[in-house]
C-alpha cells in the first residue's frame, strides 16, 4: 500500500487532504448510528494524520484543497 518512512511525505499528505470534503456530503445522507461512528472515526484518523505531518487541510470552492503549515 506504501513505502513506509520516518515522515508522512506532503504528496500523500494532499491525497488524504482531497478526501475529507466528501465526509462532508455524508451529513445529508441516512445511515445507521453505527456507520455514522465509523464514518466520523475515520474523518477523525484521516485529519490527525495531516496534522501529525504539521499540516492542516482547508478546501475552498474553486480553488480546491489546499495544506497549510501549522505554525
Amino acid at each position: 500500500m506504501s513505502i513506509l518512512s520516518a515522515k508522512t511525505e506532503r504528496n500523500a499528505l494532499k491525497a488524504i487532504a482531497k478526501t475529507l470534503r466528501f465526509f462532508d456530503e455524508l451529513t445529508l445522507c441516512q445511515m445507521t448510528a453505527e456507520d455514522d461512528a465509523d464514518v466520523t472515526l475515520a474523518k477523525r484518523l484521516l485529519s490527525g494524520v495531516i496534522e501529525s505531518g504539521g499540516y492542516k487541510a482547508v478546501y475552498q470552492r474553486r480553488k480546491g484543497t489546499k495544506l497549510i503549515k501549522n505554525k
